[in-house]
């Protein structure tokens, strides 16, 4: 799914605004965004996420308007269940009432893909910060949404965590070719896993 920014407007401080032309990100493609601290980018996920929509301007979503059923955000700071890992993982689909085979086969799916097969009957909020963020990830890819918002999610993790989460996301959007924005500051991994990098100023 296609988006594109045209016009937007947000003031952030009275030092800071946020200001977009236009701004396009590929349909099915990872992007970046970047931008100095105080130029919005988190603001500009949110906005886009439909958590904020005190803005000017327009976003169009694939041709159309926004429908929240469309789009998932993880956040630097997981935000789980204090639940198991699996019922985090299940969650969504539970909320859509999706079939409970299917379900289940989704929720192995994602555990899989993860390596997460360990830890599915511990409870996800007493889980190391990497851990944790694997768990967001994953209950963001059983959602299945065609718009997936990545805001510094590999922040406080450890390199060899950080490696595998960026397989993973690579995989998965290889494998459902979802429009998938990222915000880092890591350069060097947005060069590995990004094919666009778009820049607020």
């Amino acid at each position: 799914m296609e988006l594109k920014i045209i016009d937007l407007s947000k003031t952030l401080s009275k030092k800071f605004s946020l200001n977009i032309k236009e701004m396009v990100f590929p349909s099915g493609e990872i992007s970046s965004l970047e931008g100095d601290n105080g130029t919005g980018k988190t603001t500009l996920l949110k906005i886009i996420a439909g958590l904020d929509t005190d803005f000017k301007g327009k976003i169009t979503y694939g041709g159309s308007g926004i429908n929240p059923s469309f789009v998932t955000m993880v956040f630097q700071t997981p935000m789980l269940l204090d639940r198991s890992v699996y019922k985090n993982i299940e969650y969504p689909q539970k909320l859509r009432k999706i079939n409970k085979d299917l379900i289940k086969s989704n929720t192995e799916e994602i555990i899989r893909l993860l390596g997460l097969e360990k830890l599915v009957k511990q409870n996800a909020r007493k889980l190391s910060g990497g851990e944790a963020q694997k768990v967001a990830l994953g209950r963001a890819f059983v959602a299945a949404p065609k718009l997936l918002l990545l805001d510094e999610p590999f922040s406080a993790i450890d390199a060899n965590t950080i490696t595998q989460l960026e397989d993973c996301i690579l995989e998965y959007n290889k494998k459902n070719k979802t429009t998938i924005i990222i915000v880092s500051h890591n350069k060097a991994q947005i060069s590995r896993i990004c094919k666009n990098r778009l820049t607020l100023n």
